[in-house]
C-alpha cells in the first residue's frame, strides 16, 4: 500500500504495471460535441506572464503554469482560475519571481513549463532556478520541485532572500504539507511523473563526476529518494546520452506508454540525430539503468523537440517541433510505428491534444480540430488578427485542458486564459 495515497492495487489483476499517460486527472465530459464552438477570452490573472505553458485542474481550480521566455528570461508563476469565486476568479497560486533580489545569473525562476496533479496535489518543476541553485545540497548546482498541499496551496518563498521553501512534511494522519524538493546537480527541471511506483524528474544536469567540468552536461532522470520526508530530495539515477559527449542536453517532457517511460530530448547544439528516449526497465527492476535506455529517431532530420505527449485508449499521440520549423501530430499503436495526421494548412501547427465529449480534439495555432475522424474536422477558428496560440517558443506551446465540463486554452501572447465555448454555454 502507498502510505501517501492509500492505494493498494492488485498488480496481478491488470496487464500493465502503470496506466498509460501522466498523472493528471482525466475529466470525462458527457454528451455530443456542440454544433458550434468559439473562442472567448476569460482574462488575465495577476502576475500572469507572457505565456501559459500548461493547464491542470485540481479540486475547484484550473491551474496555469506561466513563463516569459523559458530558460531565457526571469519570470515564473502559477495562477488559478476558480469560477465560483465571483470577486476574484483569477488569482496567484505561487510566485517565484523573487522581486528585489539580485538579477545577475537569473534572479528569478525562468519559467514553469508543467504543473501536474499527482496523488491529489500539484507538482511544479523549476525549469531554470535562480543562480543555478542556492547551495542547499552537496553541490552548488541544483534545481527544485515545488509541491502543493491537497488544496492546491503552495508554501511561499523563505525570507530573507526569497529562498525556496522547506521540504514537504508529513503531518498527523499522513497529510503532507507543501514545500520544495531539492534536485542536486540539476540546472533545469522540466517535468515530473510517477513510474513503477517512484517519482521521476527530467532534467539537464551535471553528471556525478569531475568530467562534468570538462564539457559534458547530459540530460538526466532524477528519482525522489524513498527515505525521509516525501519528495524532499531527488537523486541522479540515469542519463542520456551515454557515454557522455561534450555538450549540453536536457531530457524534457515525460509520458508512460506500455510500461515504458518516454522522454523528449533537447540538444543545445542541435547535433543529436534522435528525437526521444525510451526507458524500458525489466518488470522486476527497481531502478532505471543505461541498459534500459533506447534512443529513437522518427523524423526525417532527427533532433525534434517534443511539445506534447498524450496517451488515449491504447494509443500514444505525439506533437513534435522539427528542425525545419514544422510541428506535426503523430500517433502509434505499438510504440514503434508512427502515423502522421495531416491537418489542413489553414489550421496552422498543432499545440495540444485532449479528449472532450468523447472526441479527440487538437488545439492548433488557428483553431480547434477534431482528429478522430477522416479528414480532420474544423470545430472552431480564432478570430484574432494575431493568434494567441502561435508557437513562438520551442519549450512552451499553447496548452489545453478540460475543466468542469468546459474546454480551456492558454495564450502565448499575454498569458490570458481562454474558453472554447458553445453558443448555449452559460458564462463561467
Amino acid at each position: 500500500m502507498d502510505v501517501l495515497t492509500g492505494e493498494s492495487p492488485d498488480a496481478a489483476a491488470r496487464l500493465q504495471i502503470d496506466p498509460d499517460g501522466d498523472d493528471d486527472p482525466a475529466e470525462t465530459t458527457a454528451g455530443p460535441l456542440p454544433p458550434s464552438l468559439h473562442f472567448e477570452r476569460i482574462g488575465r490573472a495577476p502576475l500572469a506572464l507572457q505565456r501559459i505553458c500548461d493547464l491542470t485542474p485540481l479540486g475547484d481550480g484550473l491551474y496555469a503554469a506561466h513563463a516569459n521566455q523559458p530558460l531565457g528570461t526571469d519570470g515564473a508563476t502559477i495562477t488559478v482560475y476558480r469560477p465560483d469565486d465571483t470577486k476574484r476568479p483569477l488569482a496567484v497560486a505561487f510566485d517565484w519571481n523573487r522581486p528585489g533580489e539580485p538579477t545577475r545569473g537569473g534572479g528569478a525562476g525562468q519559467g514553469f513549463l508543467r504543473v501536474h496533479a499527482i496523488v491529489g496535489r500539484l507538482f511544479v518543476p523549476d525549469t531554470d532556478p535562480p543562480y543555478a541553485g542556492f547551495g542547499l545540497a552537496d553541490h552548488g548546482t541544483e534545481g527544485y520541485v515545488f509541491v502543493s498541499d491537497e488544496h492546491g496551496v503552495f508554501a511561499t518563498a523563505r525570507m530573507p532572500g526569497h529562498r525556496p521553501p522547506p521540504a514537504p512534511v508529513v503531518g498527523d494522519g499522513g497529510s503532507v504539507g507543501p514545500g520544495a524538493g531539492i534536485v542536486p546537480r540539476a540546472y533545469h527541471v522540466l517535468d515530473v511523473i510517477r513510474f513503477r511506483g517512484r517519482y521521476y524528474a527530467s532534467t539537464g544536469s551535471v553528471p556525478p563526476t569531475e568530467r562534468a567540468w570538462r564539457g559534458a552536461s547530459p540530460g538526466a532522470l532524477h528519482v525522489a529518494e524513498a527515505q525521509g520526508e516525501p519528495w524532499a530530495r531527488w537523486r541522479y539515477e540515469v542519463d542520456y546520452p551515454w557515454p557522455w559527449p561534450d555538450g549540453v542536453w536536457r531530457l524534457t517532457f515525460l509520458v508512460r506508454y506500455r510500461d515504458n517511460l518516454y522522454a523528449g530530448i533537447a540538444d543545445y547544439d542541435g547535433r543529436d540525430p534522435n528525437d526521444y528516449v525510451v526507458f524500458s526497465p525489466p518488470p522486476e527492476s527497481t531502478t532505471i539503468t543505461h541498459d534500459a535506455e533506447r534512443a529513437v529517431r522518427v523524423t526525417p532530420s532527427g533532433g525534434a523537440l517534443t511539445l506534447r505527449w498524450y496517451a488515449d485508449a491504447g494509443r500514444l499521440w505525439w506533437i513534435a517541433l522539427e528542425r525545419n520549423g514544422a510541428a506535426l501530430l503523430r500517433f502509434t499503436d505499438d510504440g514503434s510505428k508512427w502515423t502522421d495526421v495531416r491537418l489542413p494548412v489553414e489550421a496552422g501547427r498543432p499545440t495540444d491534444i485532449t479528449r472532450f465529449k468523447g472526441a479527440l480534439v487538437v488545439l492548433t495555432e488557428q483553431g480547434l480540430w477534431r482528429v478522430d475522424v477522416t479528414p480532420p474536422e474544423e470545430l472552431a477558428r480564432t478570430t484574432e488578427k494575431r493568434s494567441p496560440f502561435a508557437i513562438t517558443d520551442a519549450f512552451c506551446a499553447a496548452p489545453m485542458a478540460v475543466f468542469r465540463g468546459g474546454l480551456y486554452a492558454g495564450s502565448q501572447r499575454d498569458g490570458s486564459l481562454w474558453r472554447i465555448a458553445s453558443e448555449s454555454d452559460a458564462s463561467r
